[in-house]
C-alpha cells in the first residue's frame, strides 16, 4: 500500500506517494512526477522508464480522484481553491521527502504534465528557490493571468538561476501558446533560467525530445 503524505490540509490530505527508481540509501538524486488530470502516479513512474537514470530516486504524489483541482487552468484562481494550495502542499511534502533522504532541493528535479505542470508551476511561483530543476510540459501558470509574477508565500526570494524548461506544440488542443509564452515571461522574472520549446504539431504530453531533456538534466546532477 502506498503510503500517505504528510503535511498536506485540504482536498488532498489523504493523497499517497508511488515511488521508484532508486532506493532511498543509493539516491543521489530525485524526481519529483507530478501527474496530469486523469492519470496517475503509477503510470508516471512507467512513463519515466524513458528519462531514468540510475542514481536517481522518483518521487509521485497522487491526486485525490486523479484530479488536482477542480476547474479548467485557465479558471480564476479562487474557483480552484482549497484544491490548488492543498496540491502544491503535495509537492511540497514530496520535495521534503527528498529531503529527508539527505537530497537537498537543488538536487531536485520538477516534472509536470499537463494539469500536474500547471501544479508544478503554482509550485514554483509560491515557493521559489533553487530546484535542481523544473520541466512545465503542455502547461502553465493557473489562473486568468497566466504571466502572475513568483512570489514567496514564506518571505522574499526567487528562483536564483533554477533551469525550468517548458514545452508544448504549436496546437496543444488545451493549452493555448500564448499562456505558455506568458509563464515562460513570469519565471524569467522570477529568477530562473528558462528553456521555452514550442514544438509543431498538435500533440499533448511528454514528447521524446522533453523526455531527453529531463533525462540530461539528471544526469548533469549525477556527474555533479
Amino acid at each position: 500500500m502506498s503510503p500517505r503524505l504528510t503535511g498536506v490540509e485540504g482536498p488532498h490530505a489523504d493523497a499517497t506517494l508511488v515511488t521508484g527508481g532508486a532506493p532511498a540509501a543509493a539516491a543521489e538524486v530525485a524526481a519529483v512526477l507530478v501527474h496530469g488530470r486523469g492519470g496517475t502516479p503509477e503510470g508516471l513512474v512507467r512513463l519515466a522508464d524513458e528519462f531514468y537514470r540510475p542514481g536517481a530516486t522518483l518521487l509521485a504524489p497522487g491526486a485525490v480522484r486523479s484530479s488536482w483541482f477542480p476547474a479548467g487552468h485557465d479558471a480564476p484562481i479562487a474557483d480552484n481553491e482549497p484544491a490548488l494550495t492543498s496540491a502544491v502542499d503535495c509537492v511540497a511534502a514530496a520535495v521534503g521527502l527528498a529531503g529527508d533522504i539527505g537530497i537537498a532541493p537543488e538536487r531536485v528535479v520538477l516534472v509536470g504534465i499537463s494539469q500536474g505542470g500547471c501544479v508544478t508551476s503554482e509550485f514554483l511561483r509560491r515557493r521559489p528557490r533553487l530546484y535542481g530543476g523544473a520541466f512545465v510540459v503542455s502547461a502553465s501558470l493557473p489562473g486568468t493571468t497566466a504571466g502572475r509574477d513568483v512570489v514567496a508565500v514564506e518571505g522574499g526570494g526567487d528562483l536564483e538561476g533554477t533551469p525550468v524548461a517548458l514545452a508544448c506544440s504549436e496546437g496543444d488542443p488545451y493549452v493555448p501558446v500564448e499562456r505558455v509564452r506568458a509563464t515562460a515571461g513570469a519565471f524569467r522574472r522570477g529568477g530562473a533560467a528558462v528553456d521555452l520549446r514550442i514544438d509543431a504539431g498538435d500533440g499533448h504530453g511528454l514528447s521524446d525530445a522533453t523526455a531527453t531533456r529531463i533525462g540530461d538534466r539528471l544526469a548533469v546532477l549525477l556527474d555533479d
